[in-house]
């Protein structure tokens, strides 16, 4: 029996390259996509400024309700200056108040007590409320909130 050779056009070798060339292509883009699961790119943190209050607005010891989105927020005026927190409890996220008459902060869920800094007192929260960072530029109060950071697929 004699052999047959196969003769390959160029157009067989063509179509081949191009397969093969689509597939390398897609496995390329899976490992990357990974990649970026695994190693997401670090960024630095940006941050918005909001007012609160204006500097003579609140007394030692006074404190301040907003509502930043759905969250509530408190402004309080201390000794050491102005101090602001997240109105959700640290244990549960059930929205805490602010007692004037008691000065401290308290959750009616399950009876957590947090002191005008913020430090737990009494009850079940693990750990104080939330701080947000706090400027003072010319007689007007600032919060800084932390922008959310996109995923690379957003």
């Amino acid at each position: 029996m004699a052999e047959v050779k196969e003769k390959r056009t160029r157009r067989q070798f063509l179509k081949n390259a191009a397969i093969l060339g689509a597939l390398l292509l897609g496995f390329a883009q899976i490992v990357r996509a990974i990649w970026l699961y695994l190693f997401p790119p670090k960024r630095p943190k940006t941050y918005h400024r909001y007012l609160v209050c204006k500097e003579g607005e609140l007394k030692v010891g006074e404190a301040k309700e907003i509502t930043l989105g759905k969250t509530p927020v408190y402004v309080i005026r201390l000794e050491s200056g102005y101090r602001v927190y997240s109105g959700i409890c640290t244990h549960l996220g059930c929205i805490v108040r602010w007692e004037k008459e008691k000065n401290r902060f308290f959750c009616p869920c399950h009876k957590g007590i947090y002191a005008p800094d913020g430090r737990v007192i009494s009850g079940p929260p693990p750990r104080p409320l939330d701080q947000y960072k706090v400027e003072v530029d010319k007689d007007l109060v600032f919060m800084f909130v932390e922008d959310k950071q996109r995923s690379p697929w957003t």
